[in-house]
């Protein structure tokens, strides 16, 4: 299996990553990338804010979106209902590459329904048809051949989007800049995901990543739509709040395993971003123990 940090796929018993999301409640996702190629089905309810690559997307049910190679994408959804049903599918790189060795040529694009072409459109529907088959297999336990039914589902899928949703990338400067400003900020979050527990500066992300802190900040907030403190600042929040939840370590050692300098620091975070203190996490978690 990958080991890459970003690439945050458990193939398993299936040759593609299928999840099906209906857990109620606010759901973040922080800004990351991965070689797969990911697509997201909003069945049911909405997503408040799919950011890709800086563009912030609202999903509605029926809604498909696809992020392409090592793009960099982020969600967060203020309140899921019980109700909301969304899917994603993760298909690793080297399998769309086997299938399509031109693939590095090309990207998928999944325009607004309004924008798309007439034999686009109809293929589109049949997406929306399969994607939703594919919630109604993954959902059923009881399903003998429920690995085979998705994997032939998904191939065929991956085959709409090849065949009638491909795009050639485009070689002039804009998409060169475009890499490099996306190269630098994968960079960023490497170095971000791989050292909050150290006490770094900005300065720091930004001397690993050879480039001047104004400029970072400036590409980063334009990109991620957030500042680089406050990303900073919120990654180490999701990885304390997880330790809280999951640990019986003290306060203080759980602020230090996460790069705040204190406990006081540490709440402000967490306040912020999940508006309780740690220590009224604490107190929720041990009450559903």
């Amino acid at each position: 299996m990958n080991t890459d940090i970003h690439e945050l796929v458990q193939l398993d018993k299936l040759p593609i990553y299928i999840k099906v999301h209906q857990k109620p409640g606010k759901t973040e996702v922080p800004p990351h990338w991965h070689q797969s190629i990911e697509l997201s089905f909003t069945m049911r309810g909405k997503i408040d804010h799919f950011i890709i690559e800086g563009l912030d997307y609202q999903t509605h049910p029926g809604e498909i979106l696809v992020i392409n190679t090592q793009i960099v994408h982020s969600i967060q959804n203020i309140n899921n209902k019980q109700t909301d049903l969304m899917l994603t599918i993760l298909f690793p790189y080297s399998l769309v590459l086997s299938m399509f060795p031109e693939i590095n040529h090309y990207l998928i694009v999944l325009k607004n329904v309004s924008e798309l072409a007439f034999n686009q459109l109809s293929q589109y529907y049949r997406l929306q048809t399969l994607l939703s088959q594919m919630i109604t297999i993954s959902l059923n336990n009881s399903d003998t051949f429920k690995n085979l039914e998705l994997t032939i589902l998904s191939y065929q899928v991956l085959e709409i989007l090849l065949k009638y949703f491909l795009e050639p990338r485009d070689n002039n400067s804009r998409l060169s800049d475009n890499l490099i400003i996306t190269g630098h900020l994968r960079n960023a979050l490497d170095f971000i995901q791989t050292h909050y527990q150290e006490q770094i500066s900005l300065q720091d992300i930004a001397d690993n990543c050879h480039l001047a802190r104004q400029y970072l900040q400036k590409i980063f907030r334009q990109n991620m739509g957030i500042t680089l403190g406050k990303y900073l600042k919120k990654y180490r929040a999701q990885k304390a709040y997880h330790e809280l939840c999951n640990t019986s370590h003290t306060l203080t050692t759980i602020a230090s395993n996460t790069g705040f300098s204190g406990v006081r620091s540490m709440n402000r975070a967490l306040v912020a971003n999940y508006g309780k203190t740690s220590m009224q996490i604490k107190r929720v978690t041990q009450r559903h123990i």
